[in-house]
């Protein structure tokens, strides 16, 4: 056994013996699991939705009034009255805002399946009048464990221990230290309680909006849901839609606030509107809107994407989108990232394959038309320190100061889109960005490595994999089926891919086998010129001159494919068509092939519960590759390096052990196509260079027109009548000037039976000179 083998078997034996003590620990009880650190309280949580106890509000509520559309808004007749020294501390409020049901806070429907239907059901919340929770009815959940649980998708989740989705809470200006309150009131705005002094620009007010409960208005027929359409341009007819208002006041600062839902069919999003009411004092305040939060992980077990925040600010004409992943946001804590520079464009949460956002509307062009003043990233939930990365995150939105006062009102309007990250779904959004794969690349060593244009190339490819799919449900539909297979549409894209770029690989092809065959003079002179480095690298070009070779020419083609090739990648790493997508014994084009789970509940470290076959398919392809078209290796060096490359393959397929069975379909096609496109193309015609030769004879032998064009000189058939069988002939000609290379020995057997049948001299026959 040589020493390599030695060693790759120890290093297995020594995985498998610690994989082994560990599972026979953990079974017999000797490794008893480690008690659950305490997680640290979290302030004040939500109630369940079915809890019959209701908080006690915070103060008192304006009394229930009509009042006009918030996109309708008129300037009362509000007179200004004077302005007090100070505002008292808040007072009890001496009424109770009645609660309402929940199934009474709902827009939309996750059950309307509809083609103009509702696309989302949005579950309000009457504290802090928020968002519960939003369920898709396009998409199901995820099928765990293989079981096809036919469920509405949550795209955010709801959560009882959390703040509900896009809270508000105030914030007023502070007074800075040493400062008489007398310059606050010079400055226009109100003086308020003093808060602590921590070096903060402003407080957030002790009577929190996002903690009380605020009213519901119902309209004249006492519906908390109120139905509304509208007329969008250029459509057929009026769109129909739903609206739910909150409202409540803030008694120290005298200030009214309505909060308004809007949920329309066929939309992948909702509107929510703000409106900030001061009918007694001019004043200034801001204030903190949270973003969404709670947005499940897609296969938790296999994904390499767990949950991610997004911003994207406006740029000149341009969007320029900043992704941090969890495990970003919560090693920034204790001092996160701000986004000030640009105005705030959309900000919000992504997994593999949906997105979160909010956005102002409408969408600021200048930094004078902006109303954020900053965007952080912020954790909803104290993290498991082992698993950062599955981390609930979502957004933070602050304020410009807003001043406001009798007779004038302020309104921001934002929009929220909650659907899949494709073009057509964010396209009314403004976020085409999105769509495509907008990280910056690999992280590796703490280095950021990405491919140029590649996210570009993703961007065309996913479009064509739809359009190949819509091919495949026609063919179907032929047959009496009804949908396409986006198992096929990836083998037929991956077959269009390889045939456009098949120009570039023969290059790539024809440069290895030149190579191949000036190893034995490149051997010659690194031992004839191995004192003088000088004279060996002279010696090198001019053979390579000689030769027509440039050392190059196998990189330049496969640098030109790597932006292609990663970028077909890309576009089926987030393609949301093929998640839940079936293909054969697959199940789920988007999660890895799963043929079978392993018996008796076992889960393998690094593997899971389940057998992938896949990806150990690609690498048995790779090692035939290897096999086929590797040049022998001339020097013990060479043969080692060989030796380590199959033992890499190997541990690739352990890397590449999780990835969705469509990216395993694609590489499996890719390698097929390149073995049959190295051994069933056309024979090279030249002659194999040989070790102290010239190297002038590596052009093809004259095989005549009109014969076969091979190498054995046999006789050519008298040429066919006919028109078909004259462009055959014309293309068989073609392909034997084609200098295109195939890697196998028959070529040098050929070669030997050519030279003697030229009656070249030899010294001894049989054997190369």
């Amino acid at each position: 056994m040589s020493n390599e083998k030695r060693l790759v078997l120890f290093v297995v034996l020594t995985v498998l013996s610690i994989l082994g003590i560990q599972f026979l620990m953990d079974v017999t009880g000797l490794n008893p699991p480690l008690p659950k650190k305490p997680q640290q309280p979290i302030a004040q949580a939500n109630p369940p939705a079915d809890a019959k106890a209701v908080p006690k509000p915070a103060g008192p509520v304006a009394p229930e009034t009509p009042r006009p559309e918030v996109a309708a808004i008129k300037q009362g007749d509000g007179k200004d009255q004077e302005k007090g020294p100070a505002v008292e501390p808040p007072k009890a409020r001496p009424e109770k805002v009645a609660p309402v049901k929940p199934e009474e806070l709902v827009l939309g429907s996750a059950t309307d399946r509809s083609p103009d239907g509702y696309r989302l059901e949005v579950q309000l919340e009457q504290k802090g009048a928020g968002v519960a929770s939003v369920a898709s009815s396009r998409f199901e959940a995820e099928h765990v464990g293989g079981a096809m649980r036919h469920l509405p998708l949550q795209l955010l989740r709801p959560d009882p221990t959390a703040p509900p989705s896009l809270v508000l809470a105030l914030l007023t200006p502070r007074k800075e230290r040493g400062s008489p309150a007398s310059e606050a009131a010079e400055a226009g705005t109100t003086a308020v309680p003093e808060a602590p002094e921590d070096g903060n620009k402003a407080d957030e007010f002790p009577d929190k909006t996002d903690e009380i409960l605020w009213e519901v208005e119902r309209d004249e027929q006492g519906r908390v849901v109120r139905p509304i359409s509208k007329t969008p341009p250029g459509a057929k007819g009026p769109v129909e839609g739903q609206r739910v208002v909150f409202r409540t006041r803030v008694e120290p600062l005298g200030v009214e606030l309505t909060k308004t839902f809007t949920l329309f069919k066929g939309e992948d999003g909702f509107d929510v509107t703000l409106e900030f009411r001061s009918p007694e004092r001019d004043q200034a305040l801001s204030y903190t809107l949270l973003g969404p939060h709670g947005i499940p992980i897609e296969g938790e077990w296999y994904t390499g994407t767990f949950r991610d925040a997004f911003f994207g600010q406006v740029d000149g004409n341009k969007t320029k989108v900043v992704t941090r992943s969890a495990q970003e946001i919560v090693k920034a804590q204790q001092s996160p990232e701000t986004f000030t520079s640009l105005p705030l464009k959309y900000a919000g949460i992504e997994n593999q394959y949906f997105a979160v956002l909010v956005e102002p509307y409408p969408t600021p062009k200048t930094p004078e038309s902006r109303w954020d003043s900053q965007t952080v990233g912020t954790v909803i939930h104290p993290p498991d320190p082992q698993f950062t990365q599955k981390a609930d995150i979502g957004v933070e939105i602050t304020s410009k100061p807003i001043a406001i006062g009798p007779n004038r009102p302020e309104v921001h309007t934002y929009r929220v889109f909650a659907g899949p990250k494709t073009t057509d779904a964010l396209a009314p959004f403004g976020a085409v960005e999105l769509a495509s794969y907008h990280k910056s690349g690999w992280t590796i060593l703490g280095w950021q490595i990405g491919i140029p244009y590649a996210p570009e190339v993703a961007a065309i490819i996913s479009p064509l994999l739809d359009r190949i799919y819509g091919l495949t449900a026609w063919v179907a539909r032929g047959f009496g089926g009804s949908k396409g297979n986006y198992g096929v549409a990836i083998i037929l894209l991956t077959l269009l891919v390889r045939m456009l770029m098949f120009p570039l690989g023969r290059k790539q092809a024809m440069a290895a086998k030149k190579m191949q065959e000036l190893q034995p003079l490149l051997k010659e002179i690194q031992e004839k010129y191995k004192n003088d480095r000088e004279k060996q690298g002279r010696e090198t070009m001019a053979l390579y001159k000689k030769h027509g070779v440039n050392p190059l020419g196998g990189c330049l083609p496969a640098l030109i494919q790597l932006p292609i090739f990663v970028g077909l990648w890309q576009a089926l790493n987030t393609s949301v068509n093929l998640r839940q997508a079936p293909f054969l014994y697959i199940r789920d084009l988007a999660a890895p092939d799963m043929l079978f789970k392993f018996p008796y509940g076992i889960e393998v470290p690094w593997l899971g519960r389940y057998f992938n076959l896949l990806p150990f398919l690609v690498v048995a392809l790779m090692l035939v590759q290897t096999k086929l078209f590797s040049p022998p290796a001339t020097t013990p060096e060479a043969e080692t390096q060989q030796k380590m490359m199959k033992y890499m393959m190997i541990f690739m397929a352990f890397m590449f052990y999780k990835v969705p069975s469509g990216l395993g379909i694609y590489f499996i096609t890719s390698s097929l196509w390149q073995i049959g496109e190295r051994l069933l193309l056309p024979k090279v015609t030249h002659a194999t260079i040989q070790p102290g030769a010239s190297g002038d004879e590596g052009s093809p032998p004259g095989g005549g027109r009109g014969g076969k064009g091979g190498p054995d000189g046999d006789g050519a058939p008298s040429k066919p009548t006919g028109k078909l069988a004259q462009l055959w002939e014309r293309v068989k000609e073609e392909a034997a000037k084609d200098p295109t290379i195939r890697n196998m020995g028959l070529d040098k057997d050929q070669n030997k039976d050519r030279d003697r049948g030229k009656g070249k001299p030899r010294a001894r026959p049989g054997r190369r000179g």
